[in-house]
């Protein structure tokens, strides 16, 4: 296996287990969190994909007033600045960190994280199956 071919692979198996990583904990979440509201307390424009994004933390309260976290971020960005409450699940009382009630934001990066694995998974493969050399005939005098 060439550098390019290694790095491209490990590159592949190291994005592929992290963004796989971060879709099943979204999807954890999701399933077997506490619903609520988010509120939005203050939000700033994140640039970073070339268009305008917002940012935002607030607070939350569960559906059934079970608890109220006062400071909580939602781990996406939002299209346009919320101005009404955003469903989401939180893991516990103590979480930091809430996700949004929509499959895409475990379905994209899970799905991204399998196919980088497929790819790096495939190199590795290539790598060790390579086909055996027949031995070279002799040359005629």
């Amino acid at each position: 296996m060439g550098p390019r071919k290694l790095l491209t692979t490990v590159v592949a198996l190291g994005g592929g287990a992290f963004l796989l990583g971060a879709g099943v904990l979204r999807l954890e979440t999701q399933l077997t969190g506490v619903p609520g509201q988010f509120v939005v307390g203050r939000c700033e424009v994140s640039e970073s994909r070339g268009d305008d994004e917002w940012k935002c933390s607030g607070s939350f309260r569960a559906d059934d007033d079970a608890f109220r976290i006062p400071e909580v971020e939602v781990d996406t960005t939002f299209a346009t600045k919320p101005t009404e409450p955003v469903p989401v699940h939180v893991d516990d009382a103590s979480s930091t960190t809430a996700v949004e009630r929509d499959n895409g934001v475990w379905l994209y990066p899970g799905a991204t994280g399998l196919l980088c694995l497929g790819v790096g998974a495939w190199n590795v493969r290539s790598a060790l199956k390579r086909p055996k050399e027949e031995p070279a005939a002799p040359v005629p005098a």
